[in-house]
């Protein structure tokens, strides 16, 4: 019963990664250039620097991102100046604001731009320019789908909006999760030893069908492989190369346990895992509901940014758990997802 609809949740994908799917939908003329050569120096805090929680790191980039809104900035130096990886860095800011790093900014800079149409003096193709956008035209399209007007008619009646703060958007994180609460999982704690895992590993950006592409490759040749352990397998999501969050692309293994010294079936991919301490969350159901989705959905979106847990950039992945628990054909279903973390002040 194992393989039976191991490859299901493959649509939660779509759900539980906040980054796009899809391709990159901006133009070109849309992309934010630098702002301001010889920007201010950027004041680096690092979260080594004050204990705080994931929530409180978000909090200090959002009023750093108002701050330097006329700078060239992008979740990669964010995530750099805020000491974390791209790929850590990306869900959690997705999980507070809402949207990513890039339509934030965007979204940003244009409520910025409506307020010096209201209350500057300076031509539209003036704000534009330091909205980011190369051309007028380009900024006439995305303010109008913004806002529901063109700027010269906001400029003409001086519409005013409401500003979201730092705080508000706070609040409407914790607003939100705070309706989540019926799905509140608590993890345990285990430091695993490394371990070998073989199988058929598939990049995502040729599409998200791969993933049930390596299921079934994996189904195929089960019996070349020389098996650990006969009652699991795992859903192995590495980010530590060819690593994008938008759009969003990464490398999936669908695998199993092997001995350190096992041979590699020709065709097939090794991955060494490294001893590290995880964080394991145990879904129940057999995913007729999408219950693995949503796991993955409240650990990167609730639990993470709350916790006093970061991710471990050591091993940037994490991995799905199949054992002898995992029937789909059972409502009491279990497996179980691991997440690698260390404390936020180690």
């Amino acid at each position: 019963m194992l393989f039976c609809c191991v490859s299901a949740c493959l649509a939660d994908y779509r759900r539980f990664f906040p980054g796009k799917i899809a391709g990159n939908d901006k133009t070109p003329e849309e992309s934010v250039c630098i702002l301001e050569t010889g920007a201010k120096e950027r004041p680096v805090r690092t979260r080594k620097e004050e204990k705080m929680d994931n929530l409180q790191l978000i909090e200090k980039v959002l009023q750093y991102v108002d701050e330097h809104l006329n700078e060239a900035i992008t979740f990669e130096t964010l995530a750099e100046v805020f000491g974390y990886s791209a790929y850590h860095f990306h869900r959690l800011f997705s999980s507070v604001a809402g949207q990513t790093i890039t339509d934030y900014l965007k979204k940003r800079r244009l409520t910025l731009a409506h307020q010096q149409l209201c209350e500057s003096k300076k031509t539209i193709t003036e704000i534009a320019l330091c909205s980011g956008f190369n051309s007028i035209q380009s900024f006439n399209r995305s303010f109008k789908e913004t806002f529901g007007m063109p700027p010269s008619g906001v400029r003409k009646e001086k519409r005013r909006i409401t500003y979201r703060s730092v705080e508000t958007i706070v609040r409407g994180y914790r607003k939100r999760i705070h309706l989540k609460e019926e799905f509140a999982m608590e993890p345990y704690f285990v430091e695993k030893d490394a371990f070998v895992l073989v199988g058929y590993r598939r990049y995502t950006g040729d599409g998200f069908q791969v993933i049930g592409e390596a299921w079934e490759k994996l189904k195929e040749n089960m019996n070349r492989i020389k098996r650990k352990n006969p009652n699991t397998m795992y859903g192995f999501e590495d980010y530590s190369e060819d690593y994008s969050a938008e759009p969003l692309k990464f490398y999936y293994m669908a695998a199993v346990e092997a001995e350190e010294d096992a041979e590699i079936p020709e065709g097939m991919d090794i991955k060494r895992v490294p001893k590290a301490l995880y964080a394991v969350f145990t879904v129940n159901g057999n995913n007729a509901d999408g219950e693995i989705g949503k796991a993955f959905h409240y650990i990167y979106n609730v639990w993470l940014p709350q916790s006093e847990y970061c991710l471990d950039e050591k091993l940037s992945a994490d991995f799905e758990y199949y054992d002898e628990r995992w029937d789909c054909q059972s409502a009491s279903a279990q497996m179980e997802l691991y997440i690698p973390v260390r404390k936020m002040e180690e």
